[in-house]
């Protein structure tokens, strides 16, 4: 969408076929629609704008002691299936007719010849390119072919999730809810409504933890809703509608190198998630409109070398990089069940704290 009106010729390749569900906590940051609004202010005053979405307005956060504290979000976010957001954006590609859109393109390999990368799928048809600018996700192909990415258990979580209906005890409807709960940090179990009687729910932690420990994901989040005191009440009648899936969440915090000749990393392919909240499409998105204007300058100068590539590095750690550092330290300390029951103690006496604590998750 940054690249509408360049002249330059596109195609936006994908493995499935939209609309199309995705793994994920379904949760917006505000800073998503900050970003569509730069990109063109027309994209957020569409009257059919983010539709079938639920606006998070407040976010409860409930320590390992039972206490909890409420807090509203400066800037709104939303709750929305990523089936229904994804596909809004892909609406939002066709709309500009500029692109051309390849679905069901299963990209296995990635090859480069003569200044020109390859893209081939798993029936051996090829695209050729002068510029791949990469957004597939927690599995990238091309972080692992281009830029020799491999997991860091200690910059990865593992999470599954499910859809329920008739929770118990969402008064409402517009707060997301975060469960810290002792023996499962860093970590944390959610409930994110949207807006019906529905609600995402999921339950996740770092994965040097989970393989350390030796933690069933789905086996915790079943003990999680079955036998906590608290939250087993809750879902006491209530009903899972989807199964419960699995993913992962490439966590930012640690510099890598997100670009190369050729080619750019963005998104979850960058690890760029957050590594506090595990939010990552407002960030993906910012990675999005850094490689946009990036690709625009390298078809200028006619440059797609890795030393002119690297501009794009510098711009994403310059806008996102100080705040990942901060979000990955507070990730540590916030294994201390101690230390979390304090915080919110102290939320509940101090506004000031309150809102101290909103500001940073």
């Amino acid at each position: 969408m940054t690249l509408a009106g360049t002249g330059l010729k596109i195609a936006l390749v994908d493995k499935a076929k939209f609309p199309r569900d995705k793994v994920c906590g379904d949760a917006i940051g505000g800073r998503v629609k900050h970003v569509l609004r730069k990109i063109d202010p027309e994209y957020v005053n569409k009257p059919d704008a983010f539709p079938a979405t639920n606006i998070s307005s407040s976010w409860s956060l409930h320590a390992p002691n039972g206490k909890s504290v409420d807090v509203h979000f400066v800037n709104p976010g939303y709750v929305s299936k990523r089936e229904d957001f994804d596909n809004f954006l892909v609406d939002l590609v066709k709309d500009k007719g500029h692109i051309t859109m390849i679905e069901g393109f299963f990209v296995r390999n990635i090859s480069n010849e003569d200044g020109f990368q390859y893209l081939v799928n798993d029936l051996g048809d090829k695209l050729q390119t002068k510029l791949i600018i990469a957004c597939d996700g927690a599995h990238s192909v091309a972080a692992r072919q281009l830029s020799g990415f491999r997991v860091d258990h200690r910059h990865y979580s593992g999470a599954v999730r499910s859809y329920y209906k008739n929770i118990s005890g969402i008064t409402d409807k517009h707060s997301i809810e975060i469960h810290l709960l002792e023996g499962f940090l860093p970590g944390y179990f959610w409930i994110f409504p949207l807006g019906d009687t529905t609600a995402n729910v999921g339950f996740g932690m770092l994965s040097d933890d989970i393989r350390k420990r030796k933690i069933d994901l789905k086996a915790s989040f079943k003990k999680i809703t079955n036998d906590n005191l608290k939250l087993s009440e809750r879902f006491k009648y209530a009903e899972a509608i989807s199964p419960l899936e699995g993913f992962g969440l490439p966590l930012g915090g640690k510099v890598r190198p997100i670009s190369g000749t050729g080619f750019m990393l963005c998104g979850d392919a960058a690890s760029l998630i957050d590594p506090l909240n595990g939010e990552g499409i407002g960030n993906a998105m910012w990675s999005g409109y850094y490689a946009a204007k990036q690709a625009e300058q390298c078809f200028v100068k006619n440059d797609f070398s890795s030393g002119y590539m690297c501009s794009y590095d510098k711009a994403i750690y310059k806008k996102l990089g100080n705040e990942l550092r901060s979000k990955l330290l507070m990730q540590k300390v916030f294994n201390r069940p101690w230390l979390i029951n304090a915080l919110v103690n102290l939320g509940i006496k101090n506004p000031r704290i309150k809102n101290w604590i909103g500001r940073r998750l």
